[in-house]
């Protein structure tokens, strides 16, 4: 498999199984566009929809079988969307990938090599980074933590009423609830913190929160792949959906929704 390896490349990255990048990909990918920064620590991907959510993949150069990024302040505004379809095209796990870029105003580069040695190959162009949307979360103003196993959280969250506009969700030190309010009525779902399902709690504060449900149903894909959560709220109500995805042999990977609620008005 070739690709530019000289000096004038400032990322040069190998994937073997293309499918987990792929699968990452996914779980961000609800726009058309997204950013890419490339540190020498790793990869963060980010898409916002310029007001009420955005998603980051973060991705460790243990992720990769290959990772160099040569200079520093990397940051590319790409078809995020379109190049996920991109890695899509390959089936099954013997197929690697290669991506490439060269400096300002060149495309990214991608390779593809399937395991019966055929090579499909991609370019698409990146444009300056756009503003990036800033949550403002605070660490310091987090006012309940819940670290949870997704498997309970994946079914409510997929079993959700779509005939509800939003989903309200009260956060205590016993319970974390979701209700929704559609067609056929007012639905809720608890989960104690005595569940299995419920590793930790911290709680300086009970309080409660309504979300679109849209929003929500956004983080399907991440609870398809992740194995535990922490669910974060701040005293302003924004909530943070930190999901862990193990690939084994100690690679995992991290996927953050952070989601502003509703204003009263909205609901």
């Amino acid at each position: 498999m070739e690709l530019e390896t000289g000096q004038s490349t400032v990322i040069v990255i190998k994937k073997d199984n293309v499918k987990e990048l792929a699968q990452v990909l996914k779980t961000v990918v609800f726009k058309d566009f997204g950013m890419l920064y490339a540190y020498d620590s790793g990869l963060k991907i980010t898409v916002d929809d310029g007001a009420y959510q955005q998603a980051n993949a973060f991705l460790k150069p243990p992720f990769f079988s290959d990772f160099k990024v040569r200079e520093d302040n990397i940051s590319l505004k790409l078809p995020l969307k379109t190049i996920y379809e991109f890695l899509s095209i390959p089936e099954g796990y013997t197929n690697s990938v290669k991506l490439s870029y060269s400096g300002m105003f060149d495309p990214l580069k991608l390779l593809i090599e399937e395991g019966d040695g055929c090579v499909i190959r991609g370019k698409f162009n990146s444009s300056i980074a756009d503003q990036e949307l800033d949550f403002e979360f605070d660490d310091a103003a987090v006012v309940v933590t819940y670290l949870l196993k997704t498997q309970v959280l994946k079914e409510i969250f997929k079993d959700f009423d779509d005939t509800s506009k939003t989903v309200k969700m009260q956060f205590s030190k016993s319970v974390l609830c979701f209700t929704t309010f559609g067609e056929v009525g007012e639905t809720i779902v608890s989960i104690p913190s005595r569940s299995l399902q419920m590793e930790s709690v911290k709680c300086s504060e009970e309080v409660e929160y309504s979300y679109h449900l849209n929003l929500l149903q956004r983080m399907n894909s991440a609870f398809a792949l992740a194995s535990k959560l922490v669910l974060r709220v701040d005293e302003r109500g924004v909530l943070s959906c930190q999901f862990s995805i193990d690939h084994g042999e100690g690679r995992i990977s991290y996927i953050e929704f952070l989601t502003v609620p509703t204003a009263e008005t909205d609901e």
